[in-house]
């Protein structure tokens, strides 16, 4: 693509709340006269040459850049755990670029417009408008939630014959919900979900997925079979239950740990590559002092690494230091979750009172409308959500 995503906030865009453009920083734009942009994939890397291998977009033809020094900042990819039935695309979709939430958000209205059909029978009616969120994190916390937004507000006043057939589940392997946050705050987002009737099933895992035919059914159907024995049948299902490296970072000869992250030193320096290659981000793991995959740790990398190359401390002048702000995340009805339990770096942490309700909401909206890059944007996000508020969600597909 040639454009950053500000990932946080994709659920909104999935089901309208935000629009696609609101959310993404055209790379030319950003960097304007300070760099160069090629789109391209990065296929290989060899290190003695000092040059990326890249394949282009348009054509695949092959080409290499040379470096100095190379910053590995690719990221990781959604996680299928090997389940060979997991294929994106036919009403199963992961969230983690502009284009997931958009292919989302079509099947969404899809499942409704075909719903609508006259002589759509009721069990194909309960199929359809059946959504199976896979994965217990914040991406899916949140995606849930605004889908039960979408449901309560705009599906209930665009399709009020169909809002009884609507059915949510969200599946997760492990004990508990949003594992990083504290347990009062899990449990408190488990209850709200379940007052709401979604449906939340706890150390349960999806096994595979398998098309069926239902009887009187109009369209191709696919239901989820769970570690519990169970079946759900779906018209959507969004996959985020996990992260693996991209395939470029699984086809380096780097150093890496046993989760596939590039190895790195307290300077971000890679192993064996001191001053040429560094890695940051979800690609990259500190051996001494492992980091969370977190926006804000990316971030805080992203400055670090800028002050080595600017110049304005040595390479190994000082180590990085991971300071956490704490984590948020919106659960619908203008709620949100803020946990503060551990502020600070390592070691020197403090402990924040947790908050959750509207409070928590307006620091969430707060903390991500600032971490935009482009005055636009900033405009834009506020807009789109004022506009939601008063006027409802864009159903319209394209």
């Amino acid at each position: 693509s040639n454009h950053f995503v500000f990932t946080p906030l994709l659920p909104s865009t999935a089901v309208g709340t935000l629009e696609f453009r609101a959310i993404q920083e055209p790379i030319r734009k950003v960097l304007g006269k300070n760099g160069n942009f090629v789109q391209a994939k990065a296929m290989g890397l060899d290190p003695q040459e000092k040059s990326l291998i890249c394949e282009s977009t348009h054509d695949k033809q092959k080409f290499k850049i040379k470096y100095e020094k190379l910053v590995i900042a690719v990221g990781v990819k959604t996680n299928t755990f090997g389940i060979k039935s997991i294929v994106e695309g036919d009403g199963i979709y992961f969230l983690k670029h502009l284009y997931h939430a958009r292919n989302i958000r079509n099947n969404i209205i899809d499942s409704f417009e075909k719903a609508a059909v006259p002589g759509t029978s009721t069990n194909e009616r309960e199929r359809l408008l059946s959504f199976v969120v896979v994965g217990g994190g914040p991406t899916s916390c949140e995606f849930v939630a605004e889908l039960y937004d979408f449901v309560t507000s705009d599906i209930k006043r665009l399709y009020p014959e169909l809002v009884k057939y609507v059915r949510v589940s969200l599946v997760e392997a492990g004990p508990a919900l949003l594992g990083p946050f504290d347990s009062k705050l899990q449990e408190y987002t488990k209850s709200l979900f379940e007052t709401r009737d979604i449906d939340v099933r706890l150390a349960t895992a999806v096994t595979s997925v398998e098309n069926y035919v239902g009887e009187g059914f109009r369209f191709p159907a696919k239901k989820a079979l769970l570690s519990d024995g169970t079946e759900l049948p779906f018209g959507t299902m969004v996959w985020s239950a996990g992260l693996e490296p991209v395939i470029f970072t699984q086809n380096l000869d780097l150093p890496k740990g046993k989760n596939g992250r590039i190895i790195v030193d307290e300077y971000l320096r890679v192993k064996g590559h001191e001053g040429s290659i560094w890695a940051m981000g979800d690609a990259a793991m500190s051996e001494k002092e492992p980091l969370p995959q977190l926006a804000q740790v990316a971030r805080q990398q992203g400055i670090y690494l800028a002050n080595i190359f600017n110049k304005k401390q040595g390479e190994d002048e000082k180590p990085f230091k991971y300071f956490s702000l704490g984590s948020m995340a919106s659960v619908g009805q203008f709620k949100g979750l803020y946990d503060g339990s551990k502020v600070g770096v390592k070691g020197e942490e403090v402990d924040v009172p947790g908050m959750t309700g509207f409070v928590a909401l307006l620091m969430w909206r707060f903390a991500y409308w600032g971490r935009q890059t482009s005055i636009e944007n900033k405009i834009l996000i506020p807009m789109y959500w004022l506009k939601s508020f008063l006027f409802g969600r864009d159903i319209s597909r394209f």
